[in-house]
């Protein structure tokens, strides 16, 4: 449960992370440019990190509520910028740590549960 939390806050911290580099105003994306950063921000490491130790692709699909977690925050940040980027300061580094650290712990369980050397385990969690 508490390992589910953690990775909702990655992936919320994440996606508002890469939507906030979208709507930078030396950026200037567009809706879909805003959606498409914020979306390759939050799923693009577990994508590839997923790849790297022989998860099947489509375990990515599976994951329907982050995608839906991630929709609504990259809506809530394209609606109300202002109301983001002024807590983003100051909360941004810790919601970020938090997700590190779950997407860590998950990459490196997802690694153990396939047997993979420690090297993979490593390699999964960085």
């Amino acid at each position: 449960m508490v390992w589910d939390v953690l990775n909702i806050i990655g992936t919320i911290a994440f996606a508002l992370s890469g939507a906030m580099v979208a709507l930078d105003k030396e950026c200037d994306y567009d809706l879909l440019g805003v959606y498409a950063l914020g979306f390759c921000c939050a799923f693009g490491g577990g994508a590839i990190r997923n790849l790297l130790i022989g998860v099947p692709v489509s375990a990515l699909w599976e994951q329907g509520t982050l995608f839906i977690v991630a929709f609504i925050s990259i809506t809530l940040l394209f609606i109300f910028p202002r109301l983001f980027m002024n807590h983003w300061h100051k909360w941004g580094q810790t919601m970020d740590a938090f997700g590190l650290a779950a997407f860590a712990i998950q990459g490196a369980m997802f690694a153990i549960d396939a047997r993979l050397p420690l090297i993979a385990v490593i390699t999964a969690a960085a």
